[in-house]
């Protein structure tokens, strides 16, 4: 066993389950098929858009047996047949979204199983037709030089996978292996938990199918970098037996500059005020003012496809009809404002079972030299979101969020 918060008896369970579940999705895109030739359509849905789903779904089946192999202490070349079928999974799920994690996962496993170049150009063509915009997994791609030009700034999901950067930034630019190796160890230990707290990482193991978490990206980033991760031999998260499993790959490296500091192309570019619901500007930062800006015009101009669409919001909402549901009576701005304003890093997002406490230290104060309060946004779900806002900001709701002055921290 590799993951000691596993049952082993569930992680053989899970692997046979979902193998009986590939097998039966596989044997429904035979029926699917037949009926396409035939032009019968047993469903609502059409059928073509049912295979892409299946696909999807068996993808989703296959990842959770290579987690369940991986938990359980299986030898890495046992892994490599059910990697590669996940690869064809993914190359027919049509306009069926992934999810970035997922791709993430994928990319770095086949780094880890020094999987050949063309199975990674496979798997770099579903990426662009995902049209995954991250500049992690450009990172990834190029080194891995199978011919990835894409070159981007942005992050899928900013937390905690921008901080990748940095272990990257200390590694090639300043050329201190040393650094970027307690880098590497930091965001491991302390960020990358932390960073899906949405997600409830840190008490997966205690729900129902939990197959193990790993940080595989930041295994492959040390395999890539030639970091030394060995402080992280033990860490339950940790993939150290894969960023070890074979030294023949070669990467290329030579391509890497230093960014351009995003906040100083950010202090450049401010653009002060909220037009849009001006009394805004007393809880939002001027850093956001022209992104929440937008997003209330749009709100109220575009239609919930095009709304759901440009701004990602299939992490919290999968499905574009279960936004269009919730939104029906179009009062979620505020909701969403603070969703994205979470993805931008000025609102912490904790799960119900945090302690606020623990946390504070992670909350940035956008505020300067103003002296500010800590206050609450209550969504209405079981997450709790808190920022710093002047302590003279006088209003009591965005939209239809409720805003609450935390008073004592130590009590929250």
């Amino acid at each position: 066993m590799r993951d000691l918060l596993c049952d082993e008896s569930y992680l053989l369970e899970t692997i046979e389950f979902n193998k009986d579940e590939i097998y039966e999705k596989k044997e429904k895109i035979i029926m699917l098929k037949n009926d396409m030739e035939k032009g019968i359509q047993r469903y609502p849905r059409d059928n073509q858009s049912i295979i892409y789903a299946t696909y999807r779904g068996m993808f989703m089946s296959n990842l959770d047996i290579l987690m369940a192999e991986y938990s359980l202490g299986n030898h890495p070349d046992t892994m490599l047949e059910d990697y590669l079928d996940g690869i064809i999974y993914l190359e027919n799920i049509g306009n069926e979204r992934a999810g970035y994690i997922s791709l993430l996962w994928m990319l770095s496993l086949g780094i880890l199983l020094e999987v050949d170049n063309e199975n990674l150009k496979r798997l770099a063509c579903v990426i662009e037709k995902q049209k995954i915009e991250d500049a992690l997994i450009d990172f990834l791609l190029k080194a891995c030089d199978i011919g990835w030009y894409h070159n981007t700034s942005e992050y899928e999901r900013k937390n905690p996978y921008a901080k990748t950067a940095e272990i990257i930034q200390i590694a090639l630019h300043d050329k201190d292996r040393e650094k970027a190796s307690k880098r590497l160890q930091q965001y491991v230990e302390k960020e990358w938990i932390k960073g899906h707290n949405d997600l409830d990482f840190k008490n997966a193991h205690k729900e129902p199918g939990y197959v193990g978490l790993w940080s595989f990206e930041a295994a492959a980033l040390a395999k890539i970098l030639g970091l030394d991760d060995s402080a992280l031999k033990d860490n339950n998260h940790y993939p150290y037996d894969l960023a070890h499993y074979k030294n023949g790959m070669s990467f290329d490296l030579s391509w890497y500059g230093v960014p351009v500091e995003e906040e100083a192309k950010e202090e450049e570019s401010i653009v002060y005020g909220i037009p849009n619901k001006p009394e805004l500007e007393q809880i939002i930062p001027a850093k956001f003012h022209s992104f929440v800006n937008e997003v209330i015009g749009d709100y109220n101009t575009l239609t919930d496809e095009e709304f759901w669409k440009k701004y990602n919001l299939r992490e919290i909402w999968f499905d574009v009809k279960e936004y269009k549901e919730d939104n029906k009576a179009k009062n979620m701005l505020g909701t969403i404002i603070v969703f994205l304003l979470v993805e931008k890093e000025y609102i912490l997002q904790l799960d119900y079972k945090e302690d606020l406490v623990d946390y504070i230290e992670d909350i940035d104060n956008y505020w300067g030299k103003e002296e500010v309060k800590l206050i609450s946004f209550e969504v209405d779900n079981d997450q709790q979101y808190y920022a710093y806002v002047p302590k003279t900001a006088a209003i009591d709701s965005l939209y239809e969020v409720k805003l609450t002055e935390v008073e004592k921290i130590e009590e929250v």
